[in-house]
């Protein structure tokens, strides 16, 4: 639930936090990084073609804070603090604060303890794969969000240790495990009864990149009705010819199934990118199987231009149309958009 209480003095006392960071970061001769993004468009969503709805969206702006220090040998010590805001209301995103982490690296790789995601010098064991293969149309956010609601990339995890391993020749590997994970534990569970394991295995030799991963979340007392047990994924792109890829990924999602549910979720997508000069054009289609039925099948298709008016700013139109559900009558959702995005 998006929080809209004093957003404006949670999100200046983490700025305020960052910027103490910095200086200390100044004085002992770090290097700090102020980072971020604005992002918004202006969608017009239509409902089972009942319910029509024009919206100002914001899609996940940001302001970050990360840092790092040498310790000699070829060692650093690094950090990160990234919180959201809503670029549309100015309330406090949610979550308020997307990563916040402390760590090591070296040749041996990178180590890292907070709550985690793909903006981490470790990564996302998953969604860093999803991010390295595809593209998106043209956020991960708003109207044309999908690594949660099509492919289950589990990006943002809480109490994590992340590892990153060095590339030895085009091989590399990202775990993470985290305690109290996601939607697996209850407050009467001791911090630790709930666990979640993450393991991606990525490969890159010129213009083809593939990956594997596997996924599982425990729990002491046992999964409640439906909840995510594992899974695995497979993932591959090809550079077809200078700016134009085709990629797919591919897996399935295994729950603790209830009577009338789904204990194996199967889920794919096949799209092409294609850059020339100052364009992209992305297209994605997208199939899952719905877990609350036994016979539903969600089909997703995206659409999307985007103009580049430098390298931090670009121009942004969208089309994306979701089935949710071939069961149901009347819930197709279809969505156009036209945007701006701004990093920095």
């Amino acid at each position: 639930m998006k929080n809209t209480t004093k957003p404006y003095a949670s999100s200046l006392a983490v700025a305020l936090l960052g910027l103490g960071f910095a200086a200390a970061g100044a004085h002992a001769q770090q290097s700090v990084t102020i980072y971020g993004r604005v992002v918004t468009s202006l969608n017009q969503v239509d409902t089972g073609g009942v319910t029509k709805v024009r919206e100002l969206r914001d899609n996940a702006s940001r302001l970050g804070f990360r840092g790092t220090e040498s310790l000699g040998g070829g060692n650093r010590a690094f950090f990160g603090l990234e919180m959201g805001f809503g670029l549309d209301s100015g309330n406090s995103g949610s979550p308020t604060l997307r990563n916040s982490y402390v760590g090591l690296g070296g040749g041996w790789g990178a180590l890292a303890l907070g709550r985690l995601d793909s903006a981490n010098p470790t990564g996302s064991p998953l969604y860093s794969q999803i991010t390295a293969l595809t593209h998106f149309a043209p956020n991960d956010a708003g109207a044309t969000a999908i690594s949660a609601s099509m492919q289950n990339a589990r990006n943002r995890t809480s109490n994590s240790i992340g590892y990153s391993s060095p590339s030895w020749s085009g091989f590399s590997v990202r775990a993470r495990h985290y305690f109290t994970g996601p939607e697996t534990s209850t407050a009467t569970e001791s911090e630790g009864d709930a666990t979640g394991t993450d393991l991606g295995f990525n490969y890159t030799a010129g213009k083809f990149k593939a990956a594997v991963g596997f996924a599982k979340d425990t729990r002491k007392v046992g999964l409640a009705a439906n909840a995510f047990k594992s899974k695995w994924q497979v993932g591959l792109n090809y550079e077809v010819m200078p700016g134009l890829e085709i990629y797919s990924v591919f897996g399935n999602d295994k729950y603790n199934n209830a009577v009338g549910r789904r204990g194996d979720v199967g889920y794919s997508s096949l799209g092409a990118a294609y850059t020339f000069g100052v364009h992209k054009v992305v297209f994605n289609h997208f199939n899952r199987d719905v877990q609350s039925s036994l016979t539903g099948e969600r089909k997703r298709q995206q659409l999307s231009y985007q103009h580049f008016l430098s390298k931090r700013t670009d121009l942004q139109v969208f089309y994306d149309t979701d089935g949710v559900d071939s069961s149901r009558t009347n819930v197709r959702v279809r969505a156009f958009g036209v945007g701006i995005r701004q990093n920095f």
